[in-house]
């Protein structure tokens, strides 16, 4: 009797772990047949793409890290697979889903990344930057998420890192030749406003708004014009409502106007197209809408405005700067805005090109945190030896 019934569960198990090496050849076959997808429509993000096998990021571990990313975007249905986790989290009383905390007040907080050692490579290479260009203005905007302006929104016990004090640790590491633009007590005392958006890791135009009225002070910009709020779209799910699989009620993105007419010229340097307006309109009608600001990201953006006076500025940002330069047109005569993600070149080739009274890095804080490019497109250009003829 005991021989037949240890028979049997042996059957059992040889079954179980027959099944489960056919699923697991099973997703594998689909992952290597299936088309590797180049942007998420539900994430609205770029996704990881097949590393180039190179012996240099063999050995220094980039490949592996890569290929792990590029592994866990390009995974079968994934969409699914992030709206199924999300589901069976919630039974189980999870407020937290792929980096994302559903919060007590209804609405979606990003987890804060932590200082690692890249971050004083980045500062490192913004005060050697400075340092060759002593003749500019140097300014460093780091804004913080929602989750660092309000956490008491966060769920009970959410394990999160201190924005308020990562900034301070930042901000205290530079010297003078780099000028600080702090709004962390400003969009604090605001935190009750709709600063952020509750789909998406974006602060709204209002944040920017509150944002720009210190850099107005930091950067002695005067005479901004009046402007002001027009909505665009209520139906606005973003990132973290994509990421996360968590449903909650759609934003509104508005737009601020100038009540006087401003004239300008939007150039997208690489896409060799140009525009007379700072918002794609086509743009509310995709899942991408905050995109209505400045059409997206982009390697470079050239901005020729109407605007007195001779001052000019460099942005080196991510997106949170797409809402925050309307505010920036009235004060500047040209405004060129280069994504380090994005962009390939170097700024002192493209410095050397044009010339700029300004620089101005401006960031999302969980963004800088991860940064790993900016240090090379600051890097000082290299000179080819020259040789005689």
């Amino acid at each position: 009797m005991r021989r037949w019934v240890r028979k049997r569960q042996m059957s059992s198990n040889a079954w179980l772990g027959i099944l489960f090496l056919t699923g697991l050849f099973s997703f594998g076959v689909l992952n290597f047949i299936s088309k590797d997808r180049v942007f998420s429509e539900t994430e609205n993000r770029y996704l990881e793409q097949r590393p180039v096998l190179r012996i240099s990021d063999l050995l220094d571990g980039r490949f592996m890290s890569s290929y792990e990313k590029y592994q866990t975007d390009q995974f079968f249905s994934r969409d699914s697979w992030i709206a199924f986790r999300s589901g069976a989290d919630r039974l189980l009383g999870k407020n937290e889903s792929g980096g994302v905390y559903l919060g007590k007040d209804e609405r979606l907080y990003e987890k804060p990344e932590k200082l690692e050692q890249q971050v004083w490579k980045n500062l490192d290479a913004i005060e050697e930057f400075a340092g060759r260009h002593p003749d500019k203005g140097i300014y460093l905007l780091l804004a913080p998420g929602a989750a660092g302006v309000k956490p008491e929104g966060l769920p009970p016990f959410a394990p999160v890192e201190d924005e308020a004090e990562q900034l301070r640790q930042i901000y205290g590491y530079l010297n003078g030749a780099v000028r600080k633009i702090s709004v962390y007590e400003t969009l604090r005392e605001h935190r009750e406003e709709y600063l952020y958006y509750r789909t998406d890791h974006h602060w709204t135009t209002l944040g920017a708004w509150y944002a720009f009225l210190q850099a107005e002070q930091v950067m002695g910009l005067e005479g901004s014009p009046d402007m002001e709020a027009y909505p665009v779209t209520s139906r606005f799910q973003g990132t973290l409502a994509s990421k996360s699989g968590y449903r909650v009620p759609s934003d509104t993105i508005s737009i601020f106007w100038p009540k006087e007419e401003e004239r300008l010229v939007v150039t997208y340097v690489e896409e060799q197209k140009k525009s007379a307006s700072l918002y794609a309109s086509k743009k509310l009608e995709s899942r991408d809408k905050y995109g209505v600001f400045l059409d997206g990201n982009h390697p470079v953006v050239k901005i020729r405005t109407m605007a007195e006076g001779n001052r000019t500025l460099l942005i080196l940002k991510d997106s949170y700067a797409n809402c925050f330069v309307p505010f920036l047109t009235a004060h500047f005569r040209e405004i060129v805005l280069v994504d380090p993600r994005y962009y390939y070149g170097n700024v002192g080739t493209l410095m050397e090109e044009q010339e700029f009274t300004d620089i101005l890095f401006l960031y999302k804080l969980n963004t800088f945190l991860e940064d790993d490019v900016l240090h090379f497109v600051l890097e000082e250009p290299k000179q080819e030896d020259a040789t005689e003829a």
